[in-house]
């Protein structure tokens, strides 16, 4: 899911036959209903506002290429999906972060399953995708300034949880935090200094670990269990986080939290990193 603007979010999935399916949402009011955005595409899309007036889906699909389709204010979505890159195959579900107007950072898996990583302005050609290695299963991706990109993922052999980070062109070491997972993270930031990440423990319950400044809190257990899939989650603004999570039942389930003053103001200096 992606949020342009604080009032309004946009949430992907894929639905019947692997077509992917968008649902909008309005501030004050109802979710409006589901849009079939057709394709026969693979793995789990992302949705990212790379601008205030647009939305871009990027998923997999045949001989494992990634396409996009981009909403833009006043129009409709597109009928056809576009190659984003023709050279590079996704084995993997896509991450993708703005880091900036404009600029859209997009990262996959390989064959091997390192994770390839991509940047372009929006609408732009995309450059070659180049592997920043690990063994990865299962990615989500932030960014909260410009250039800076803050990678979640779980090792694909270890069930561990690492976190890295893209400062402009430069990418920092591989760094776990936890330990234990079966699915991939979901991840959201809601400005400077804050990262939340979600993933679900070994008894398909949701865990919640967040940066607020100058230190990562302990794993929280948010009683939420029976789910399929890596939970998936985004931020409107300052103080808020929405999360979304597949049901067994393959229901679409949606939960909001909203900061106290004080966990506002709680905020530091140090890099996550």
């Amino acid at each position: 899911m992606a949020s342009r603007v604080p009032s309004k979010m946009t949430v992907v999935a894929r639905g019947p036959k692997n077509r992917i399916v968008a649902r909008s949402w309005n501030e004050g009011q109802e979710w409006a209903d589901w849009n079939d955005l057709g394709g026969s595409l693979t793995y789990d899309p992302a949705i990212v506002a790379g601008k205030s007036d647009r939305y871009t889906v990027y998923a997999v699909g045949g001989k494992q290429v990634i396409y996009r389709k981009s909403w833009i204010e006043g129009s409709n979505w597109p009928d056809k999906w576009a190659q984003t890159n023709e050279t590079t195959q996704a084995w993997g579900g896509v991450a993708a972060a703005a880091a900036g107007e404009g600029r859209i950072d997009l990262l996959t898996v390989n064959n091997v399953n390192a994770v390839l990583h991509a940047t372009a302005p929006i609408d732009q050609p995309w450059g070659s995708f180049s592997s920043i290695g690990g063994t990865i299963n299962g990615t989500a991706a932030v960014s909260w300034a410009t250039g800076r990109v803050d990678l979640f993922a779980r090792g694909a052999n270890s069930n561990k949880m690492y976190h890295r980070v893209l400062n402009g062109s430069t990418w920092g070491t591989w760094r776990e935090i936890g330990t234990g997972f079966i699915s991939g993270p979901g991840a959201a930031t809601w400005g400077p200094d804050r990262l939340d990440v979600f993933a679900k423990g070994h008894d398909h319950q949701i865990l919640h670990r967040f940066w607020n400044g100058s230190q990562w809190s302990e794993w929280i257990d948010l009683g939420i269990t029976g789910t399929d899939d890596a939970p998936a989650a985004v931020s409107r603004r300052k103080g808020n986080i929405e999360l979304f999570i597949r049901g067994r039942d393959n229901k679409l389930y949606h939960r909001t939290y909203t900061a106290d003053d004080d966990e506002l103001d709680d905020a530091g200096t140090e890099d996550a990193s």
